[in-house]
């Protein structure tokens, strides 16, 4: 599942540093605003269907079936809405072109409800590799549109073109990688429901809460601002999202698998939270770190503008990620209301303050910091309102965290002093950067851990892997040898 997310990083990185060089700010910005709204009735779709069957102890055809129903009907309602409400978009986004965009875009939501709900066995049977084949394919042909237009027509219709044919590649592919050829029932709709409507409503206030700045952001500033934007966000967010997300993701098969044991299903999201800590804190402070030549190196000099927000937004991104694990803990235990609260109420916190700092100053660097600091301060609150339902208690957190967080001060401090003595920038700076910030944070980190007594951790399966990794070297050194 790592491999996976960092196979299409790759290729999205790719994507961007091509693109950023062919196309403008401008052109970012058209489609971003397109996709807020596209977004904003595609995330009815999103009513948790997958995961009401890969909980599901033994679903029947009539479930798979039931559940393919559902978001085919969502689709076809969804791509009518998107139709319906395009051109009343320019009144606040003030972007009379995104018109057009959103009304191609329609399409996408229409395919999505075709796409073949048998791939969801790839998650109930832990068939990671071809969950990776089917995104990947889907992410390279995506890649190759895009660009190839791009060249050809140097404006954002090449960024449409391709996110279509994202989608056509993806429900085209379920198809052919999954035997199942689903058939209009909603025999188990009611059942299916009862379980993901909460899911629904979780996952409809994440959506909302990725997008809230967006949306304050796109109405007080042009669309070179908010292509910068978006560039940033999603530069910043990256490195943390593409290593967290996947654990996530396979978390949930995994903990349904052991759901008749409490105290093995608490070991596993501690152990999950350990390694949040570290991948958060380290791809937090670390982008924080090196934004500057980050910019330079990988979007170009028309894009220095996007330095502080990748800055901060690195910092928004890891903070947001550090407790995952923990909506995926409430589901296996059937309490997916408990999530969904917990979401809503910052929400409602976040948009408030957000809109407010975005109308009353009209900078996006405070919008930035005010979804920071909402993030950090509702992380207690989230500890303590688990822990009050999973009996997991706060010194538990505190333990998995403290470390990882203690090592990326360290790495931000040794990053800065060779930064102070360093007499160049760009590329040969970047890479010191990220090389003596790894080694000093692996060094921070195991160092503490040794210190705090080897307890059971994260910090032990590092060592761990690298035992095996050292294993199968020298076994393949070996190998030779005998031969001779």
């Amino acid at each position: 599942m790592v491999g996976l997310r960092w196979a299409m990083r790759l290729i999205g990185v790719i994507s961007t540093v091509i693109l950023a060089r062919l196309l403008t700010p401008k052109d970012f910005g058209i489609v971003a605003v397109a996709m807020i709204v596209v977004g904003l009735f595609e995330m009815l779709t999103l009513t948790g269907q997958a995961v009401a069957l890969v909980r599901h102890e033994a679903p029947t055809r009539e479930h798979y079936n039931s559940a393919w129903t559902i978001s085919f009907i969502l689709g076809i309602a969804v791509a009518l809405c998107i139709l319906i409400a395009a051109p009343f978009t320019k009144a606040y986004f003030h972007q009379p072109a995104a018109v057009a965009v959103m009304q191609c875009l329609a399409l996408r939501a229409f395919l999505g409800g075709l796409e073949n709900i048998g791939t969801v066995d790839f998650s109930r049977n832990l068939r990671f590799d071809k969950f990776f084949i089917f995104n990947v394919l889907t992410k390279i042909l995506q890649f190759c549109v895009t660009v190839v237009l791009a060249f050809v027509l140097r404006n954002y219709w090449a960024l449409v073109a391709g996110i279509l044919m994202g989608q056509i590649s993806r429900t085209v592919l379920s198809y052919v990688m999954s035997p199942f050829r689903p058939r209009l029932s909603l025999a188990c709709a009611r059942e299916i429901w009862s379980f993901s409507i909460w899911t629904f409503v979780r996952t409809v206030g994440g959506y909302l809460q990725t997008q809230v700045d967006n949306i304050a952001i796109g109405g007080i500033v042009g669309a070179p601002v908010m292509g910068r934007y978006t560039v940033a966000k999603d530069i910043a967010a990256s490195p943390t999202q593409e290593i967290i997300n996947p654990m996530v993701a396979a978390l949930l098969p995994v903990m349904s698998k052991c759901r008749g044991n409490p105290a093995e299903l608490h070991k596993l999201y501690l152990r999950m939270l350990g390694w949040s800590a570290i991948i958060c804190a380290s791809t937090g402070v670390g982008v924080t770190m090196v934004a500057s030549d980050m910019v330079r190196v990988v979007l170009g000099p028309k894009w220095i503008d996007a330095t502080p927000l990748i800055a901060w937004l690195a910092l928004n991104a890891s903070m947001a990620a550090l407790l995952s694990g923990t909506a995926t803990l409430l589901d296996v235990l059937g309490m997916p209301y408990i999530g969904a609260r917990i979401l809503w109420s910052r929400l409602v916190v976040f948009t408030i303050l957000v809109f407010a700092a975005a109308y009353m100053t009209h900078d996006v660097m405070v919008v930035v910091q005010t979804r920071l600091a909402v993030t950090v301060v509702f992380i207690p609150s989230i500890i303590f309102a688990v822990r009050r339902v999973t009996g997991v208690p706060a010194r538990d957190y505190y333990r998995a965290m403290w470390r990882p967080f203690v090592a990326a001060g360290i790495m931000a401090l040794t990053i800065w002093a060779l930064n102070m003595m360093l007499p160049f920038q760009g590329a040969p700076r970047l890479l010191l950067d990220v090389l003596a910030g790894a080694a000093s944070y692996v060094a921070a980190l195991l160092g503490l851990w040794d210190l705090s007594g080897r307890p059971q951790s994260a910090e032990q399966d590092i060592l761990t892997l690298v035992g095996k990794v050292q294993t199968k070297i020298a076994r393949v050194a070996v190998l030779p040898e005998a031969a001779d």
